[in-house]
């Protein structure tokens, strides 16, 4: 239910830009930072579904749980197909993003901050992988005691950072423009309607304490969904409410 409702937010995010041949007021941030999160999720659902390095270390650490003879580590086939189909739609609304470039106002863009963001999480994780690789094959150790399934994990808790905060670009893009304008409406009811059926889905669908091994390595934790909901919810706050009778009066960009 979350991946399908948020599919649907950005097919409506994509029909409203293509109706009114704009992408003014869109956040170019919000999209690569779940763009480029959906991909380092794919990266390490692969790793810990065929990666046999990972599955030994796992073996190593939790014998009872990932047994090397026993079943493979837990990775929801369903959602790694639904994280790929949700990239190639936000990269359709990126395509948008470039097309209607003109149409964009002179604070928009890749922020200087989306760069930097970036630019240290790459510089950290590969610097993780070098660590946890230098000993390979004769230690599973790296250095200062960094195992390559610790270098996968880092990858994994990026992932979670990024989409707690994606919504976060936009926020304050509504905020320096007084306006929600170019922003769907049904984008936003349907961000929001995912973000719930996420919360609920791990209520109904919880899993005991004791059988974590059982939860699927590529599934979102319950504070990724209600940061995400509380971000929608500023975002519809904005929209209804604080900027529901501005209009649109930065410039655009040349």
């Amino acid at each position: 239910m979350f991946q399908r409702g948020c599919k649907f937010g950005v097919l409506y995010q994509k029909r409203y830009d293509r109706l009114h041949k704009s992408i003014y007021g869109l956040s170019y941030d919000m999209y690569a930072l779940d763009i480029i999160s959906r991909l380092m999720m794919i990266y390490i659902s692969l790793q810990y579904m065929f990666s046999p390095l990972i599955r030994k270390q796992l073996a190593n650490r939790f014998p009872l749980f990932y047994p090397l003879d026993g079943q493979k580590v837990v990775v929801n086939f369903f959602l790694l197909m639904a994280e790929t189909g949700m990239i190639y739609f936000n990269l359709k609304v990126m395509k948008q993003l470039i097309n209607y470039r003109k149409t964009k106002h002179i604070h928009q863009g890749f922020s200087v901050y989306l760069f930097w963001t970036l630019a240290l999480c790459m510089v950290f994780h590969v610097f993780t992988l070098a660590c946890s690789t230098v000993y390979l094959p004769e230690s599973d150790m790296g250095k200062f005691g960094i195992f390559y399934v610790e270098h996968v994990n880092y990858i994994w808790v990026n992932v979670q950072f990024f989409q707690c905060v994606k919504f976060v670009p936009q926020i304050s893009l509504n905020w320096m423009g007084n306006c929600t304008k170019g922003l769907s409406s049904k984008f936003v009811i349907m961000s929001l309607v995912s973000s719930v059926a996420g919360v609920l889905s791990l209520y109904v669908n919880s899993t005991d304490a004791t059988n974590f091994f059982l939860v699927p390595w590529n599934s979102y934790p319950l504070f990724v969904f209600i940061c995400q909901t509380m971000s929608v919810l500023l975002i519809l706050y904005q929209a209804q409410y604080l900027y529901i009778k501005n209009s649109p009066y930065l410039p655009k960009r040349t």
